[in-house]
């Protein structure tokens, strides 16, 4: 089984060096692995810009750092779709979503 690490990401997916296959933004190796990954930077971005706004004793950060630590950095969820709907839907409320931590070259 491939860990694809040596990724280059594109705006409709990653081609995996380590294995040379591509997967498409659709698919569960990406939605599990890369989405999950930017959504987790986007959750974590929004708790930066509270926390430098002395926001950390708020509802809304502990609702966004308790959504970082269920994503988690690095784990395998058997219910990923259900993650990515709900960080989806905790950074709609602050006009976010994962396509804000992404810079495509075209």
């Amino acid at each position: 089984m491939c860990d694809h690490n040596d990724r280059l990401r594109y705006d409709i997916g990653f081609h995996c060096y380590d294995c040379n296959e591509f997967f498409h933004k659709d698919s569960p190796t990406y939605r599990s692995g890369e989405l999950l990954s930017s959504l987790w930077m986007a959750v974590h971005n929004q708790c930066v810009y509270l926390s430098r706004d002395d926001k950390k004793d708020t509802d809304e950060y502990r609702e966004l750092d308790a959504m970082r630590d269920k994503i988690g950095i690095g784990k395998k969820h058997d219910n990923y779709e259900e993650i990515i709907t709900e960080a989806e839907s905790v950074l709609s409320k602050r006009n976010s979503s994962a396509e804000s931590v992404n810079i495509y070259l075209k």
